[in-house]
């Protein structure tokens, strides 16, 4: 996974099972399956993959991006292809700039539906998030030291 598939949401809950995150400058709150206690930075954010299985696709023409329902567990999902993961068969939606990784099952293949193609998802439930890393933290690991003049 690349860069592309992290997504930078809010924390608005935390249990051992699950999450519940919000999505920048939205009012939607997913629910989401979360192995393991995400990192928070000072302001809320966490950072992570978001991950759904799908079971229907549909490349739509007319409309906009979405998750439906607003709060809890997600449904649909509707939004552009941004991208897909290699190795694996599965896209990467964008929705409100977050991004989305939505496994496909055998019934299409990602690399098959086109960067920007609108598509609308039907989620299994189950949908998950791994908590990543914040950046800040491997920021700082990374600078190099400084030496006194």
């Amino acid at each position: 996974m690349d860069e592309q598939t992290i997504a930078r949401v809010y924390l608005l809950e935390s249990t051992p099972e699950k999450v519940v995150i919000q999505i920048p400058s939205t009012n939607y709150q997913l629910h989401l399956r979360c192995p393991a206690e995400p990192e928070v930075s000072p302001q809320g954010r966490v950072r992570g993959i978001i991950h759904c299985n799908v079971w229907k696709v549909d490349l739509v023409s007319p409309g906009g991006a979405y998750i439906e329902p607003i709060y809890g567990r997600p449904r649909r999902v509707q939004g552009r292809v941004i991208g897909h993961v290699d190795g694996s068969n599965a896209l990467v939606v964008s929705i409100r700039g977050c991004p989305i990784v939505a496994d496909l099952t055998d019934h299409w293949v990602a690399k098959e539906i086109p960067t920007g193609t609108l598509v609308g998802l039907d989620v299994y439930e189950g949908a998950s998030f791994e908590p990543k890393p914040l950046a800040l933290a491997g920021a700082a690991a990374a600078a190099p030291p400084t030496v006194p003049a």
